[in-house]
């Protein structure tokens, strides 16, 4: 039965920067020449995304739903500052967040835990100690669904060391918030270097391939990305249709700081299985994470006291 026994361990952390990829020899993935050099430009901008997104913070809304047989089962709501902290130890960059409320209640004492933390951290000799004070303190208020750095991880298919595992194909054209795009979909084709994934699953899905598939909506001037659907699938013989495992939705709009930062991102995970009359499966929704982001400002962590530059400062 697949009810309740489908699990997925990976090990690809969403911790790890884009560029941790490895390399490999696979062609390009896009026969097109156009198509290949819009690609090209669009790396070129997530990149730019990746060195400019640091030390940043905007407050975050973020609201966590979890399902079951019965529909619903619980909710939570947690407004915090996020951050995009910078390690001291080798300038990586993690999101930290101050948790202000959960469900409407504010969070006592919070002040005085940024405090400690950011003492914490300047004692810290090494970055997995960074990063554990950050996790810890950040995911105190979390359910089940734990999701982390989607906002400074963009575009995955884009990496370079990533992206020859990709075929893009061009899919029309549209508007978002007044600025034309190029709509391009992607999906995998052959497996991304140094991503180890392991799967415990049922008889039945024994021997599933765990494969991304996506869209991008890249700005047709500039080919910075201003949206992304992208989904994990589990590939099977016996399946007709590659079942959705998790799904992540981002939208990006202008800011002042010459990138386009995260507005909105929608995570869902489609943990709970069932199976269907002669012989099929289906995945349903089991948890859904939506975040929500007000304007960015740009965040200093010099000794002693952490603080926001000056409106306009940047």
């Amino acid at each position: 039965m697949l009810k309740d026994i489908l699990r997925l361990l990976v090990a690809l952390s969403l911790l790890a920067p884009v560029s941790s990829f490895g390399r490999q020899s696979a062609p390009q993935a896009s026969d097109d020449a156009a198509t290949a050099e819009l690609i090209g430009r669009a790396a070129a901008r997530t990149r730019e995304y990746t060195a400019r997104f640091k030390d940043l913070t905007a407050e975050e809304t973020q609201r966590v739903e979890e399902f079951g047989d019965k529909g619903l089962k619980r909710r939570r709501e947690v407004v915090s500052d996020l951050i995009i902290y910078e390690s001291q130890q080798d300038g990586s960059t993690i999101e930290y967040r101050n948790v202000r409320l959960v469900d409407g209640k504010e969070v006592a004492g919070r002040d005085r835990r940024v405090e400690q933390l950011f003492g914490r951290l300047a004692k810290a000799d090494s970055r997995k100690k960074e990063l554990e004070r950050i996790r810890k303190e950040s995911w105190r208020y979390d359910l089940n669904y734990r999701v982390h750095n989607l906002t400074i991880l963009q575009g995955l298919p884009l990496d370079e060391k990533a992206r020859p595992s990709f075929r893009f194909t061009v899919n029309g054209g549209g508007r978002i918030d007044g600025h034309d795009v190029i709509e391009v979909r992607y999906e995998q084709v052959s497996p991304i270097p140094e991503q180890k994934v392991e799967l415990s699953l049922p008889a039945k899905l024994k021997g599933a391939e765990l494969l991304y598939r996506g869209r991008l909506w890249l700005d047709r001037e500039t080919a910075r990305l201003r949206r992304e659907e992208r989904e994990w699938v589990l590939k099977h013989a016996s399946f007709a249709a590659p079942l959705t495992y998790m799904k992540f939705e981002f939208s990006y709009a202008d800011s002042r700081f010459d990138i386009l930062t995260p507005t909105r991102i929608i995570f869902s995970t489609y943990d709970r299985g069932r199976d269907l009359p002669g012989g099929g499966a289906e995945l349903l929704l089991g948890g859904r994470a939506v975040f929500e982001y007000g304007r960015f400002s740009r965040f200093n962590v010099d000794a002693p006291d952490p603080r926001l530059d000056e409106p306009g400062k940047r």
